[in-house]
């Protein structure tokens, strides 16, 4: 195989390999570590849970309106403003003397995990040609799988030696190595001439998405409901006025005419709920581990990272192979590889020990390692010529709402699976939990089931010609 890549194609690839491992590493390095936050600031389970929530609501907000500024011909600004910010609020949060601070300095780590989240992808399709768009996204989907697998084995060892706030120190090397790469390996770009940002249309849908990633984090939890219900509210208003305003807005901050197509609409679909299901059951895997198997955080953590070395081997090849052959045969290949995950997770027993896993991971780095060469790829080849650059980083705003709302949903499930409604997944019994967990791998494999057939009835040979 030879994808012939050029040194300056090799450099921007690396520096958006950066990026997205380290948003992978802190987004699951922090999981592992809330136990032991909430110890240290003797918080209780629904406190330190704003820990991971103010940072996924500020990605969710914030992603699109970074992706439009980038789109303007800001991309290697965005990229170093964010590494740099994220590195600083890293400190920050290492640093904290209490959680108020912590959950602040999250906030603004969250804004700038946004930014590079909103601008990894577009390195694919701006400095990449489209005959290589596939391997870009393989490359941004390894590079992500790495970093959040590793985060839990990296997290459970330095909580263990040192403590939790080497979760977070962690990301400043580097993020400063990642300052310095990316001036030499993102080349400058030329503002686009007239171009101006919608400040209606980003408020209008940060409004909306904030509450809707509320809602999917907190609706399970006690005393919830009624703001809930509230915001609810405010988030469908505001997702109408913003409709309404895109289509008078000069210069949009989202093209909403470009989803009357069916496809493009299927394609989204197909990777939002893979997404839900992947994360979902990645969510719940170590809880197994530590519950059913009562393996240590350190051993959990390895078990946990089996799924990307296999996504290791075959990114490069399936980018490759999508680039060349279309996209429709992968994505189906990557869609059956999810639902046939989903269905060995639902098959095994505490009884098989930990070997299971290693089939079953195989089938999960088939997905995950295919999955940027077809489904998220698929997304930017049925997008408009103009709106490529923002269509790849709307499959990656899909992947973290479908990651945020997979958490919740399957969360919930466990929870009213067990019957033990309100009481944080850490606390459910072992043998209430496996009622949980086996309703949980049904949803994912009904997930899956969908998924697989809105990436059939998409057909290649009319993206080719779009």
């Amino acid at each position: 195989m030879n994808v012939n890549l050029t040194r300056a194609e090799l450099l921007a690839l690396l520096a958006m390999a950066f990026a997205v491992f380290m948003d992978g590493l802190d987004s699951s390095i922090v999981n592992i570590a809330l136990p032991s936050i909430a110890e240290s600031f003797g918080a209780d389970a629904n406190a330190v849970a704003w820990v991971a929530v103010t940072y996924f609501m500020m990605i969710a907000g914030m992603m699109l309106t970074f992706g439009r500024i980038a789109d303007m011909g800001h991309i290697r600004r965005i990229f170093i403003i964010g590494f740099g910010l994220f590195a600083a609020s890293s400190l920050l949060c290492g640093l904290s003397w209490n959680l108020e601070i912590l959950i602040f300095a999250r906030t603004v780590q969250g804004i700038a995990a946004a930014m590079l989240g909103a601008v990894a992808p577009m390195v694919c399709v701006k400095f990449l040609p489209p005959t290589k768009l596939g391997l870009g996204m393989s490359v941004l989907m390894l590079s992500g799988a790495v970093g959040f697998c590793s985060g839990p084995a990296v997290g459970g060892v330095l909580i263990d030696v040192l403590s939790w706030h080497w979760a977070f120190f962690i990301n400043i090397p580097i993020g400063i190595f990642a300052i310095l790469f990316a001036f030499r390996a993102l080349p400058d770009e030329t503002p686009v001439k007239g171009a101006k940002l919608d400040l209606t249309g980003c408020a209008l849908l940060f409004v909306a998405i904030v509450c809707a990633v509320y809602i999917v984090e907190m609706f399970a939890r006690d005393g919830q409901a009624t703001i809930c219900m509230v915001l609810g509210v405010i988030a469908i208003v505001s997702l109408v006025l913003f409709v309404r305003a895109e289509k008078k807005a000069a210069y949009p901050m989202l093209n909403v005419s470009m989803f009357r197509d069916w496809r493009l609409d299927s394609a989204m679909l197909t990777y939002f709920l893979t997404s839900i299901a992947y994360v979902g059951i990645a969510y719940l895997i170590p809880f197994y581990l530590i519950k059913e198997l009562e393996m240590s955080y350190t051993l959990a953590g390895f078990i946990v990272l089996i799924p990307s070395i296999f996504t290791i081997i075959i990114s490069i090849p399936a980018g490759h192979y999508g680039d060349t052959h279309g996209r429709r045969n992968l994505s189906i290949i990557c869609t059956v590889s999810m639902l046939a995950s989903a269905v060995g997770y639902a098959l095994i027993r505490p009884d098989m020990g930990w070997l299971p896993f290693i089939p079953i991971g195989l089938l999960c780095g088939i997905f995950w390692g295919s999955c940027g060469a077809s489904l998220a790829s698929r997304i930017v080849d049925l997008s408009p010529e103009k709106e490529k650059g923002m269509a790849s980083t709307i499959s990656n705003f899909l992947y973290y709402v479908g990651g945020s709302f997979g958490t919740a949903l399957f969360a919930t499930m466990v929870s009213y699976g067990s019957g033990s409604i309100g009481v944080p997944v850490d606390l459910i019994t072992p043998e209430d939990f496996m009622d949980g967990y086996m309703l949980c791998m049904y949803v994912g494999i009904i997930l899956s089931v969908v998924a697989i057939i809105t990436a059939i009835i998409i057909d290649e040979r009319k993206i080719k010609s779009a």
